[in-house]
């Protein structure tokens, strides 16, 4: 019977479930180094999220890296520039983790918007 079906139908909606946020230890973007040379990141003051290792390949210490006021710029090292400076400079392991709750509270926007520049040699 055909009315059947469309009071099923009916049901899948009422059923509808509020999505959860994710926890924690969820990544916008994993564990990793640049391979270029140089990478320039503009960040949005309001939306943390940025992390570095205290020590660029040691151990699993990671610390918050906030965006810079005043339109300022954070400077990734990037595989290449360790290799060009024979590891003097290194190349950094970073991260963005997924906003703490205490962070989403209040703002009106969630998501997290930055601009990478990504300098690279060419040759």
């Amino acid at each position: 019977d055909d009315d059947d079906d469309d009071d099923d139908a009916d049901d899948d909606d009422d059923n509808a479930t509020t999505p959860t946020p994710p926890p924690e230890n969820l990544w916008r973007a994993g564990p990793h180094t640049d391979w270029g040379c140089i990478t320039l990141l503009f960040q949005r003051l309001d939306q943390p999220g940025l992390e570095c290792r205290a020590d660029p390949h040691g151990d699993d210490y990671w610390i918050e890296v906030p965006p810079v006021s005043n339109s300022g710029i954070t400077v990734n090292v990037g595989d290449m520039l360790q290799l060009w400076s024979g590891e003097r400079l290194k190349s950094n392991m970073h991260r963005v983790r997924m906003p703490r709750k205490e962070e989403e509270e209040g703002r009106k926007k969630k998501g997290r918007y930055s601009t990478a520049f990504f300098l690279q040699a060419d040759g």
